[in-house]
């Protein structure tokens, strides 16, 4: 019976090719998005779940308050982790960090080779915690001294040209300090937060900057392994008054966070976690059901409205001895079978488009074959076939064969109004999805051209190392010489995310007790002018007074919180040191539009060897390549033997928002498919209709009926579900995106004009789609249809 059955069913989809076609390109592009979309969540959630010890494996964070807020910080001082597992025997190794994304690329060289590579500073045991391939050296023994540093295979090849027998080979640093090879490790993975070519001792960082040792400077990160068995909830307990009891300070108080959810849930509200990257997986992951259900749905409303043409071959069966179980298992194999061939079909869409589709993601998917995706495929042919077979087979099998063979089967009730709620459905969805891209496309367009108090465009950034640290202002001199170049200064500030602040602002007038973060900007003379930001009063720093030490600027939003009305020549303290307000600038955007400004000091660098500084260099509009080109020249002749590196602000300040760009492209693409597959099925229905109402259109031609009258007969209950889609999409995309919304403090408004253009797009398709099959049938030759009844 298998056997005859199969038969059967590959003759039912050769007979009708167009019915065929249609649940093919319906099926395969939702099962192909759905699979697409599968592959980027599974990259998603693989990050950071690659070590060993993952679900030992903590950060320590802190909960800060700030003005009446609690704020979470991924920093803290040096000192917590190791102090923590001294006092605590649940912790089985502590290391802390100095990150890579506080520095620029280091230069190293061997030899006459000087190559830019990314480096960090970390604990004696971050081997022994996290899972980083060595091939050469023990986990206990590469950061031991001081003197070590441990390479990435990949940075062995560029400067050794091998990863064999390295193990005490010379590197130099920077062009000043030696370091020797105690380890070489496997590239990072991609799925690593944690990116980095080489890594140094975090004991020798605490030996040239001070401050990281200390419990009132924060910045390290600190990671630590809890044995088995540790009740998280109790460890974090104990650990909340660490730094309270060693430094004083009763605004931060330390938890343990695990480490491979931080990339996923990154954000947090009021000390709580609330979301991150995982909103737009969960996005995502609601999109792909949505699809595959819309693919399903068209199978089920095209397998339903061609029922008629086999409703004689059931009422035989069943005259015959069929049973219900018989029909059903016939009709389902049909549907799976259809299934399995729209799977194959997906597959091959889906290696066509993974290169496309990791250039939008930023990512190195690969489409592996292994038993997980193997199995998934399975589950996913066998779901979708039984769901978008169910109905149609369930419905056929229950005919009454007396009625059948009788001719007088009429649809019933239930059945019209499963059909038009299954079509109702898909058209919410559809505009649902159109409502999303537009606001998300808007949102991202206002991000991209709103005011942010400073303009970033041809603004280049160079990191300051080597002869330029301690002569930022004389290299700042010599650009200004350069054609081409408008103003040039430098900053330690990285203009796109808090770095570096303090709650060490004092004022007459500051309630007692109270902790108010301020982001503080070390800046050279300049800078205000170079970055093109305003002054609400007073001025910016100028070598024109003389000595600028112990002046500061601050923003408004500083002025207020501080509830300084005529601010210019105040005095407040910072760090107990007494500084007198010279300037007010008014509110820039330092961090993304997620935040609201916040309070912020400038303060006049001195030249001293800060390893942090940058230079930001204001270039003519149009000379842009000509510009660049001079300004390495004059670095490379002033700074030798460091590779000249630089980037354009706004390239560095888009980056903040990649991902919910590449969320607005991902969007774009699959909702244009939703739209694709839901008109698939309303062009299916409407020739479906179109041939079941054959002979009713012969008449009415015949006694009268005009073109439009046709059209719009055969079209009107399409219409009317689709104006029922539209109201019930409408409030629930409203309350959707306003949710998304509320992730950016400065945001755009939900306005009328987009549910109007999601609307008539909606319309206009749905015209498009079904006026095809309308105006064919109206056009049809009534005495032909009439003669072939």
């Amino acid at each position: 019976m298998f056997k005859n059955n199969l038969k059967i069913a590959w003759r039912n989809l050769m007979k009708d090719r167009q019915f065929t076609f249609l649940n093919l390109l319906g099926l395969s592009t939702g099962i192909a998005c759905t699979l697409l979309i599968y592959l980027w969540v599974h990259d998603e959630y693989m990050f950071d779940k690659f070590h060993d010890k993952d679900f030992r494996l903590y950060q320590l964070m802190e909960h800060r308050k700030s003005g009446g807020d609690v704020l979470i910080a991924d920093e803290s001082s040096g000192l917590l982790g190791e102090t923590i597992a001294a006092q605590n025997p649940e912790v089985e190794y502590a290391a802390a960090e100095a990150p890579a994304s506080w520095f620029q690329k280091f230069t190293l060289s061997v030899d006459e080779k000087n190559l830019k590579a990314t480096g960090q500073y970390v604990g004696k045991d971050y081997f022994n915690i996290f899972s980083f391939k060595l091939l050469d050296g023990k986990p206990d023994k590469v950061l031991a001294d001081k003197s070590n540093i441990v390479i990435s295979d990949e940075l062995a090849k560029k400067l050794f040209n091998t990863t064999e027998n390295l193990i005490g080979r010379k590197i130099v640093f920077q062009h000043n300090q030696i370091f020797f090879v105690s380890g070489v490790f496997e590239k990072v993975p991609v799925h690593s937060s944690e990116q980095f070519d080489f890594l140094l001792s975090f004991e020798y960082y605490k030996q040239i900057q001070p401050w990281v040792g200390t419990w009132n400077n924060t910045g390290p990160h600190n990671f630590i392994l809890l044995k088995k068995g540790t009740n998280l909830e109790a460890f974090n307990k104990r650990i909340e008054n660490v730094i309270t009891k060693n430094g004083g300070d009763t605004a931060r108080s330390p938890f343990a966070f695990r480490f491979s959810d931080n990339y996923l849930q990154n954000s947090f509200d009021h000390g709580n976690r609330i979301g991150g990257r995982i909103v737009n997986v969960k996005l995502f992951s609601v999109i792909a059901f949505f699809i595959l259900a819309i693919a399903c749905i068209n199978f089920m409303n095209l397998s339903t409205a061609k029922a008629s043409r086999r409703l004689k071959e059931v009422g035989i069966k069943k005259v015959v001895g069929a049973g219900k179980a018989q029909l059903v298992f016939q009709f389902m194999g049909e549907s799976i079978l259809l299934t399995v061939i729209a799977v194959c079909i997906a597959i091959v869409m889906v290696i066509l488009l993974l290169p496309q589709f990791n250039q939008i993601t930023g990512k190195e998917i690969h489409l592996d074959f292994n038993s997980g995706l193997i199995g998934g495929l399975i589950g996913i042919s066998l779901f979708t076939g039984f769901v978008s077979g169910s109905y149609p087979a369930l419905y056929l099998a229950g005919f009454n064969p007396i009625m059948i063979l009788k001719g007088k089967m009429r649809a019933s009730i239930g059945e019209v109004w499963a059909r038009r709620g299954l079509v109702i459905f898909q058209f919410t969805i559809s505009i649902f999805m159109i409502v999303g891209v537009l606001v998300i496309y808007k949102q991202i367009q206002y991000i991209q051209t709103k005011d942010l108090g400073y303009s970033r465009d041809h603004i280049v950034r160079v990191e300051c190392e080597g002869k330029l640290i301690g002569t930022e202002e004389n290299f700042a001199s010599l650009l200004k010489k350069i054609p081409g170049v408008v103003n040039a200064s430098y900053t330690f500030n990285i203009m796109v995310g808090r770095n570096f602040g303090s709650n060490g602002v004092e004022w007459v007038g500051k309630p007692p007790g109270e902790y108010i973060y301020f982001e503080g900007f070390g800046v050279g003379y300049d800078f205000i002018e170079t970055m093109g930001m305003k002054m609400a009063e007073g001025r910016s720093f100028s070598k024109n007074f003389g000595d600028e030490s112990n002046k500061i600027i601050v923003n408004e939003e500083a002025a207020r919180i501080m509830g300084l009305k005529n601010p210019i020549g105040k005095s407040i303290k910072l760090f107990n040191q007494p500084e007198q307000i010279v300037g007010v600038v008014k509110d820039f955007h330092f961090e993304s539009l997620r935040e609201t400004v916040k309070p912020l000091y400038m303060t006049l660098l001195k030249q001293d060897s800060s390893p942090w500084n940058k230079m930001m260099i204001r270039i003519q509009a149009g000379k842009e390549k000509e510009t660049v080109e001079r300004i390495q020249n004059l670095y490379e002749s002033y700074n030798p033997g460091f590779p000249f590196d630089f980037h354009f602000l706004d390239e560095i300040y888009e980056k903040q928002y990649a991902s919910d760009l590449r969320v607005g492209i991902l969007s774009k693409y699959f909702a244009s498919l939703a739209i694709l597959i839901s008109c698939l099925g309303l062009f299916g229905l409407t020739a479906f209709t179109a041939q079941k109402r054959q002979k009713e259109i012969g008449i009415r031609k015949v006694i009268g009926a005009t073109v439009p009258d046709v059209v719009l007969m055969l079209s009107r209950d399409l219409f009317k579900q689709v104006l029922i889609a539209l109201c019930i999409s409408v409030p629930l995309s409203w309350w959707v995106m306003s949710r998304w919304l509320n992730g950016f403090v400065y945001r755009i408004p939900m306005s009328l004009g987009i549910f109007l253009i999601a609307g008539f797009s909606i319309i206009i398709i749905t015209i498009l789609t079904v006026s095809y099959q309308s105006v064919k049938a109206a056009y049809g030759n009534p005495v032909v249809s009439l003669r072939s009844e």
